[in-house]
Protein backbone atom coordinates (compact mmCIF):
# COMPACT_ATOMS: atom_id res chain seq x y z
CA UNK A 1 0.00 0.00 0.00
CA UNK A 2 3.24 2.35 0.68
CA UNK A 3 4.44 1.62 -2.38
CA UNK A 4 1.41 2.40 -4.30
CA UNK A 5 0.60 5.45 -2.52
CA UNK A 6 4.71 6.36 -3.53
CA UNK A 7 3.92 6.09 -7.12
CA UNK A 8 7.01 3.68 -6.72
CA UNK A 9 4.90 0.33 -7.20
CA UNK A 10 5.52 -1.22 -11.07
CA UNK A 11 3.21 -2.72 -13.24
CA UNK A 12 4.64 -3.86 -16.68
CA UNK A 13 1.31 -4.11 -18.84
CA UNK A 14 1.52 -7.23 -21.65
CA UNK A 15 -0.69 -8.64 -23.42
CA UNK A 16 -2.59 -10.92 -21.85
CA UNK A 17 -5.50 -14.16 -22.20
CA UNK A 18 -8.31 -13.41 -19.95
CA UNK A 19 -9.71 -16.80 -19.71
CA UNK A 20 -6.41 -18.17 -17.58
CA UNK A 21 -6.89 -14.97 -15.53
CA UNK A 22 -10.38 -16.20 -14.32
CA UNK A 23 -9.15 -19.71 -13.96
CA UNK A 24 -6.14 -19.26 -11.87
CA UNK A 25 -8.44 -17.27 -9.77
CA UNK A 26 -10.85 -20.14 -9.28
CA UNK A 27 -7.71 -22.62 -8.54
CA UNK A 28 -6.73 -19.94 -5.54
CA UNK A 29 -9.92 -19.18 -3.96
CA UNK A 30 -11.85 -22.71 -5.01
CA UNK A 31 -10.77 -24.55 -1.74
CA UNK A 32 -11.88 -21.58 0.86
CA UNK A 33 -14.75 -21.42 -1.10
CA UNK A 34 -15.94 -24.77 -0.62
CA UNK A 35 -14.83 -24.57 3.12
CA UNK A 36 -16.97 -22.37 3.32
CA UNK A 37 -19.85 -23.60 1.51
CA UNK A 38 -20.02 -21.24 -1.68
CA UNK A 39 -20.39 -22.13 -4.76
CA UNK A 40 -18.03 -19.74 -6.81
CA UNK A 41 -18.18 -19.71 -10.69
CA UNK A 42 -16.45 -17.85 -13.73
CA UNK A 43 -18.11 -16.51 -17.15
CA UNK A 44 -16.16 -15.20 -19.96
CA UNK A 45 -18.12 -13.95 -22.82
CA UNK A 46 -17.59 -14.80 -26.40
CA UNK A 47 -15.10 -12.32 -28.22
CA UNK A 48 -13.66 -11.51 -25.17
CA UNK A 49 -9.80 -9.43 -26.11
CA UNK A 50 -6.57 -9.94 -24.67
CA UNK A 51 -6.03 -7.35 -22.19
CA UNK A 52 -3.10 -4.84 -21.51
CA UNK A 53 -2.06 -6.12 -18.15
CA UNK A 54 0.78 -7.26 -15.49
CA UNK A 55 -1.06 -10.42 -15.01
CA UNK A 56 0.58 -10.93 -11.12
CA UNK A 57 -1.17 -7.39 -10.60
CA UNK A 58 -4.40 -8.10 -12.06
CA UNK A 59 -4.04 -11.85 -9.86
CA UNK A 60 -4.01 -9.88 -7.18
CA UNK A 61 -7.19 -7.52 -8.05
CA UNK A 62 -9.20 -10.91 -8.72
CA UNK A 63 -8.04 -12.61 -5.20
CA UNK A 64 -8.61 -9.76 -3.62
CA UNK A 65 -12.31 -9.16 -4.60
CA UNK A 66 -13.00 -12.90 -4.64
CA UNK A 67 -11.58 -13.63 -1.85
CA UNK A 68 -13.60 -10.32 0.10
CA UNK A 69 -17.11 -12.07 -1.66
CA UNK A 70 -16.45 -15.88 -0.28
CA UNK A 71 -15.37 -14.22 3.20
CA UNK A 72 -18.44 -12.54 3.37
CA UNK A 73 -21.09 -14.49 1.44
CA UNK A 74 -23.44 -16.77 3.02
CA UNK A 75 -23.15 -20.63 3.03
CA UNK A 76 -25.42 -21.62 -0.07
CA UNK A 77 -24.28 -18.37 -1.85
CA UNK A 78 -22.48 -17.86 -4.79
CA UNK A 79 -19.33 -15.80 -6.16
CA UNK A 80 -19.66 -15.26 -9.62
CA UNK A 81 -16.60 -13.72 -11.72
CA UNK A 82 -17.36 -12.40 -15.07
CA UNK A 83 -15.33 -11.16 -18.16
CA UNK A 84 -16.85 -9.36 -21.21
CA UNK A 85 -15.62 -6.84 -23.93
CA UNK A 86 -16.66 -3.10 -23.35
CA UNK A 87 -15.42 -0.77 -25.46
CA UNK A 88 -11.63 -0.40 -26.00
CA UNK A 89 -11.94 -2.04 -22.47
CA UNK A 90 -12.77 -5.83 -20.82
CA UNK A 91 -14.47 -5.47 -17.83
CA UNK A 92 -14.58 -7.65 -15.22
CA UNK A 93 -17.28 -8.22 -12.30
CA UNK A 94 -17.57 -10.06 -9.06
CA UNK A 95 -20.92 -10.35 -8.22
CA UNK A 96 -22.03 -12.39 -4.76
CA UNK A 97 -25.31 -13.01 -2.72
CA UNK A 98 -24.01 -11.39 0.15
CA UNK A 99 -26.03 -9.01 2.97
CA UNK A 100 -24.82 -6.32 0.68
CA UNK A 101 -23.30 -2.76 1.24
CA UNK A 102 -25.39 0.28 2.39
CA UNK A 103 -25.03 3.72 1.10
CA UNK A 104 -22.53 5.08 3.20
CA UNK A 105 -20.52 2.00 3.23
CA UNK A 106 -20.28 1.85 -0.47
CA UNK A 107 -18.90 5.81 -0.56
CA UNK A 108 -15.75 4.26 2.04
CA UNK A 109 -15.42 0.87 1.09
CA UNK A 110 -11.95 1.61 -1.17
CA UNK A 111 -10.63 3.48 1.83
CA UNK A 112 -7.51 2.33 3.59
CA UNK A 113 -8.13 0.49 6.70
CA UNK A 114 -11.99 0.87 6.60
CA UNK A 115 -14.43 -2.55 6.96
CA UNK A 116 -18.18 -2.28 6.67
CA UNK A 117 -19.90 -2.17 10.78
CA UNK A 118 -21.95 -4.90 9.85
CA UNK A 119 -19.85 -7.59 8.39
CA UNK A 120 -16.46 -7.18 9.71
CA UNK A 121 -14.62 -10.60 10.04
CA UNK A 122 -10.74 -9.17 11.13
CA UNK A 123 -8.05 -8.23 8.69
CA UNK A 124 -6.45 -4.94 8.20
CA UNK A 125 -9.16 -3.44 5.84
CA UNK A 126 -6.35 -3.25 2.55
CA UNK A 127 -7.76 -5.94 0.31
CA UNK A 128 -9.75 -3.35 -1.98
CA UNK A 129 -7.57 -0.65 -1.39
CA UNK A 130 -4.77 -2.17 -3.01
CA UNK A 131 -7.15 -3.55 -5.67
CA UNK A 132 -7.82 0.43 -6.51
CA UNK A 133 -3.99 1.14 -6.53
CA UNK A 134 -4.02 -1.63 -8.57
CA UNK A 135 -6.47 -1.49 -11.17
CA UNK A 136 -5.65 2.35 -11.56
CA UNK A 137 -1.95 1.79 -12.01
CA UNK A 138 -2.88 -0.20 -15.30
CA UNK A 139 -4.97 2.97 -16.41
CA UNK A 140 -8.48 0.89 -15.34
CA UNK A 141 -11.37 2.40 -13.00
CA UNK A 142 -12.89 0.36 -10.20
CA UNK A 143 -16.17 0.40 -8.50
CA UNK A 144 -19.14 -1.16 -6.24
CA UNK A 145 -22.60 -1.25 -7.03
CA UNK A 146 -24.84 -2.63 -3.53
CA UNK A 147 -27.55 -2.89 -1.24
CA UNK A 148 -28.39 -3.98 2.02
CA UNK A 149 -30.00 -7.77 1.84
CA UNK A 150 -29.73 -7.76 -2.23
CA UNK A 151 -25.64 -8.22 -2.45
CA UNK A 152 -22.44 -6.87 -4.33
CA UNK A 153 -20.85 -6.28 -7.60
CA UNK A 154 -17.70 -5.19 -7.76
CA UNK A 155 -15.92 -3.78 -11.28
CA UNK A 156 -13.26 -3.09 -12.80
CA UNK A 157 -11.61 -2.67 -16.66
CA UNK A 158 -8.83 -2.79 -18.11
CA UNK A 159 -7.32 -1.65 -21.46
CA UNK A 160 -8.31 -4.22 -24.27
CA UNK A 161 -5.18 -5.37 -26.73
CA UNK A 162 -7.21 -4.46 -30.56
CA UNK A 163 -7.78 -7.57 -32.59
CA UNK A 164 -5.66 -6.95 -35.09
CA UNK A 165 -2.27 -7.16 -32.63
CA UNK A 166 -3.66 -10.65 -30.83
CA UNK A 167 -1.41 -13.07 -31.31
CA UNK A 168 -2.40 -16.72 -32.50
CA UNK A 169 -4.12 -18.23 -28.99
CA UNK A 170 -3.01 -21.38 -28.30
CA UNK A 171 -5.11 -24.42 -28.56
CA UNK A 172 -7.07 -24.67 -25.52
CA UNK A 173 -8.24 -21.50 -25.88
CA UNK A 174 -9.18 -21.66 -29.24
CA UNK A 175 -11.27 -24.36 -28.53
CA UNK A 176 -13.18 -22.48 -26.35
CA UNK A 177 -13.44 -19.17 -28.45
CA UNK A 178 -15.04 -20.76 -30.63
CA UNK A 179 -17.79 -22.38 -28.86
CA UNK A 180 -20.97 -20.43 -28.79
CA UNK A 181 -22.01 -18.09 -26.11
CA UNK A 182 -19.99 -18.96 -22.77
CA UNK A 183 -18.53 -21.33 -20.47
CA UNK A 184 -19.00 -21.31 -17.13
CA UNK A 185 -16.22 -22.98 -15.00
CA UNK A 186 -17.73 -24.13 -11.33
CA UNK A 187 -15.12 -24.05 -9.06
CA UNK A 188 -16.97 -26.66 -7.02
CA UNK A 189 -16.76 -29.43 -10.08
CA UNK A 190 -13.73 -30.36 -12.54
CA UNK A 191 -15.70 -30.05 -15.19
CA UNK A 192 -16.61 -27.11 -18.07
CA UNK A 193 -20.29 -26.54 -18.48
CA UNK A 194 -21.35 -25.11 -21.79
CA UNK A 195 -24.06 -22.01 -20.86
CA UNK A 196 -26.57 -21.23 -23.44
CA UNK A 197 -25.65 -18.42 -25.60
CA UNK A 198 -26.80 -14.53 -24.60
Amino acid sequence: MTRLEAGSLRVEPLPTWVSPLLDRTLEMLGGAAEKRGVGLRSEVAAGVPMVLADDQRVLQVLSNLVGNAVKFTPAGGTVTVRAEAAGGEVLFTVTDTGPGLSVEEVAHVFDRFWQARSTRKGGAGLRLAIARGLVEAHGGRIGVESAPGRGSRFSFTLPALPYEEHPVPPPSLAATASGAGLTVYDALRSEAIPAVAV
